[in-house]
């Protein structure tokens, strides 16, 4: 269920289904409550809503005097000295900012509208937006009437708890086979289910992301009511997930998306799966450095190949330090260039650039402003080539991997069936923390891969160069490389030391260059894939 109002379904049960096959599913999507409310003297439930773009309460939680504030006109809230105390109103679905900046003027610490009888309160609070002046919320009339008949006979206090940034999520898919039993209890444990550990890095100044993680039964093509969610980036989140046969596939975007009533179409995503009972997994989202690359593990991913005299290109523009997760250029939601992925991002970001070249023995033979995706002709016969591929995403909510520059070279002939290129990829595994940043120590250690595109067997004697450069490529330091043991020889490790002149915060930008011993090489510069933190730097 999408809408936080569905608290319960109804179903009407059957008997056993003993011709052919059955099934009951139904989809559930559960965090900690945003907003609880407990009225002194009452057990009644009480489930006020805040609005869109309300502030929220500390996690702590709160405890108000409620009073009557009336209409919630300015002499009202004098009349009912709200200073400090919650204002209850009357409400008739007037200008909330200037219901909230009144009461607020007034001294009280939050406002609580009640609504006229037959109105629903629920409204959907959301994370980006100017805030209203002070804590505002609705409230249905039954409840709302009992709480003003109690104000008015007697102190009475609202305690008020929750969070919007819950600890945890629930991804049910609740199954029963053959019948709709007469009474449908799941019960959530690590029988059914399989543990996440969801780490979703902060990319800029926004606080907040978008995901969803799709599901689907086996015998179903569409995921429904499976609609956008937003997420506190910056921290790690337990998730719970159904276990089984049940498919998922995970989509998180760096930022809020515009509307969260269509499914989340843009951002980073991994490749559907299962998860066994009792299964612990992790995952870690836009973790630097990111890059262009082929990802790795994706059964089903489509080939970078040769095939007669197309090179079939198939390299999404960004991929994160995570095995199998990749997303694609996206353009402005105010129009402009379109990437790959001909997505739509949040409003007034610039359109992502996604600019590749094909070169024959040193001449440009096909270029795409949409990257390297899809077919680029080019002359028959055996040649060497070289892929260039450009990417550049800037804005104030993405502020690592602002622009990327790679460059493949390797030899290619005319091919009577589908020939896998042999695209050298480089993988990344850098300590970073979930701001993207790595600790104050002077030094900190890269982990690299030098792979092939799954299908082809590895590189051998291969040999790697890394840079580092902490002033956005005006000076480049080479990194002391060591060869890592019992992995076929294409496992490194760099020691990224930060220059003696650099004292606070700096972005690091790198420079890896790979060459195998039958001459295919890549050349892979990252602009600010990560912080390195100053000695003194607050985390």
């Amino acid at each position: 269920m999408f809408f936080d109002i569905a608290k319960r379904i109804y179903v009407s049960p059957t008997a056993q289904v003993t011709d052919g096959t059955f099934e009951f599913a139904s989809r559930w999507q559960m965090t900690a409550p945003q907003l609880r409310a407990k009225v002194s003297g009452t057990s009644a439930p009480f489930a006020p809503y805040y609005l869109p773009t309300s502030p929220v309460f500390d996690d702590k939680g709160v405890r108000l005097t409620a009073v009557d504030a009336g209409a919630g006109t300015a002499a009202d809230f004098r009349a009912a000295h709200v200073r400090g105390k919650l204002a209850v109103v009357r409400y008739d679905f007037g200008n909330d900012a200037e219901l909230a900046k009144a009461a607020a003027d007034a001294g009280a610490k939050a406002l609580m509208l009640v609504v006229p009888e037959g109105f629903f309160p629920w409204t959907r609070w959301q994370p980006e937006g100017d805030r209203l002046a002070l804590p505002i919320m609705r409230a249905g009339s039954t409840e709302g009437t009992d709480l003003l008949k109690r104000a008015g006979k007697r102190t009475t206090t609202v305690e008020f708890s929750g969070t919007v940034k819950s600890p945890y999520l629930y991804d049910v898919m609740q199954v029963s086979q053959q019948r709709v039993p007469e009474k449908l209890v799941y019960t959530v444990s690590e029988r059914n289910s399989a543990v996440v550990k969801a780490a979703y890095t902060r990319t800029g100044a926004s606080a907040w992301g978008s995901e969803q993680r799709f599901g689907w039964r086996p015998y179903q093509e569409f995921a429904w009511n499976q609609y956008t969610r937003d997420v506190p980036v910056g921290q790690q989140r337990t998730e719970y997930v159904t276990a089984g046969d049940t498919l998922w596939s995970h989509t998180v975007h760096h930022d809020t998306v515009m509307d969260r009533d269509l499914a989340l179409g843009v951002g980073m995503q991994d490749a559907a799966r299962t998860y066994r009972p009792g299964q612990h997994a992790a995952e870690k989202w836009f973790a630097g450095p990111v890059r262009p690359s082929i990802p790795h593990g994706v059964t089903g991913w489509p080939g970078s190949v040769r095939n007669g005299d197309t090179l079939s290109l198939h390299i999404p523009e960004f991929t994160d330090s995570q095995s199998g997760h990749w997303s694609f250029a996206e353009a402005s939601s105010l129009g402009g260039g379109v990437g790959t992925g001909a997505a739509v991002s949040a409003v007034g970001d610039p359109s992502d650039v996604a600019h590749a070249e094909v070169y024959r023995d040193g001449r440009l033979v096909a270029q795409s402003d949409t990257g390297a995706w899809g077919g680029f002709e080019v002359p028959a016969g055996k040649a060497g080539y070289r892929l260039d591929l450009t990417t550049a995403r800037t804005s104030a909510d993405w502020q690592f991997g602002t622009g990327t520059r790679t460059s493949w070279t390797f030899t290619s002939d005319t091919a009577a069936t589908a020939t896998l290129l042999p695209l050298l990829q480089v993988d990344y595994s850098a300590p970073v923390d979930l701001r993207n940043a790595v600790g104050p120590r002077r030094s900190h250690t890269l982990g690299l891969n030098v792979r092939m595109p799954d299908g082809l067997a590895a590189p051998r004697g291969v040999t790697l160069k890394v840079e580092a450069s902490y002033d956005d490529g005006r000076t480049w330091h080479t990194a002391h490389t060591a060869r890592t043991a019992r992995h076929g020889g294409t496992r490194f490790t760099a020691a990224v030391e930060r220059p003696s002149g650099v004292r606070g915060d700096a972005y690091v930008s790198l420079r890896v260059t790979a060459v195998d011993a039958a001459g295919n090489t890549v050349r892979q510069t990252v602009d600010r894939a990560y912080l390195h933190r100053g000695p003194s730097s607050g985390q």
